[in-house]
């Protein structure tokens, strides 16, 4: 039984007349005749006496014929909600978002993102990889953005941009005109400054430069990109930053990677339920707006995975 052969019926039943029924079904009579019979054939009884000109229903046939009319209606009603459900942006959404990543994209895109979908109410929370997938998981949050990929099966992934890694050290660690640095090049290095346990960021800047790589003396470990930058600013060393986080206001040494650069791969994430479409979208597109436009163009890159 498919909601096809319910639509014969009922064009049948409305039409009275094969060949009006299937005119207004867009299929020949043939093609109506055979699916009837074929549902007629299932259910175990006649849904149209033919005896009669015109024909008519029978009595259980009647009794088919309501119920496919309710059913019909009811799947119309559920289309139309998918229909509103993805198209539609009004009310409240939580997006959890990584601490590496919000304070270099959010400040960029709130303002303008409420300007053009005053409708729409984005509660953003800055949260570690881990728990961002377990609230996606648990539906308590709606949207992620993160560092990918995930590998997590109830999870789909929408790439934002790629986030090249920018060496920042202290001035004496390289010449004043060194303009690119390699991975093996501070793989010599010491004193490195890394963000604490529990951050993406540390363990995509350790395969980067080497799993047991330890600064060797102050053992201070942040959760602010910004406080790696002062500690290096101040004590000297280095650490890596998403290219996001230089400013023209840093006191220490910035320099780009030579290619193909170690990047990271920034994404909207959501659970494969979602089904927001142009929420997606319109968070996708205000992002990408407003991003170095380098981030999207360049493809020569090395994918760094941060578990």
């Amino acid at each position: 039984m498919t909601l096809q052969q319910l639509e014969y019926v009922i064009a049948l039943d409305t039409y009275r007349h094969f060949v009006t029924a299937a005119k207004k079904c867009f299929v020949t009579q043939p093609t109506i005749t055979i699916q009837v019979k074929k549902l007629e054939d299932e259910i175990g009884f006649s849904i149209f006496d033919k005896s009669k000109t015109p024909f008519k229903p029978t009595n259980l046939g009647q009794v088919f014929i309501t119920k496919s009319k309710m059913i019909l209606r009811e799947v119309n009603e559920l289309k139309n909600m998918v229909n509103t459900e993805l198209h539609s942006m009004e009310g409240s959404f939580k997006i959890g978002i990584i601490p590496t990543v919000s304070p270099y994209l959010i400040p960029l895109i709130s303002g303008s993102f409420s300007e053009k979908y005053p409708e729409t109410t984005l509660i953003i929370e800055e949260m570690q990889t881990e728990n961002i997938v377990a609230a996606l998981k648990k539906k308590e949050i709606d949207i992620g953005i993160l560092v990918t990929p995930l590998n997590e099966s109830f999870i789909r992934e929408i790439k934002l941009y790629n986030e090249p890694f920018v060496f920042y050290g202290q001035k004496n660690l390289f010449s004043s005109d060194k303009k690119e640095v390699s991975a093996k090049e501070i793989e010599t290095l010491d004193n490195i400054w890394l963000l604490k346990n529990g951050h993406c960021f540390r363990n995509q800047v350790l395969n980067i430069c080497s799993q047991t790589k330890k600064p060797k003396s102050i053992q201070f470990e942040s959760g602010s990109i910004e406080s790696l930058k002062k500690m290096v600013d101040n004590y000297g060393g280095f650490t890596l930053v998403p290219e996001m986080a230089i400013n023209k206001n840093d006191v220490g040494s910035h320099i780009n990677f030579t290619e193909p650069k170690p990047i990271r791969e920034v994404s909207i994430v959501v659970h494969q339920s979602f089904a927001k479409e142009n929420l997606i979208d319109a968070l996708r597109l205000e992002v990408l707006d407003k991003i170095p436009k380098g981030f999207v163009k360049n493809n020569r890159f090395i994918k760094i995975n941060w578990k």
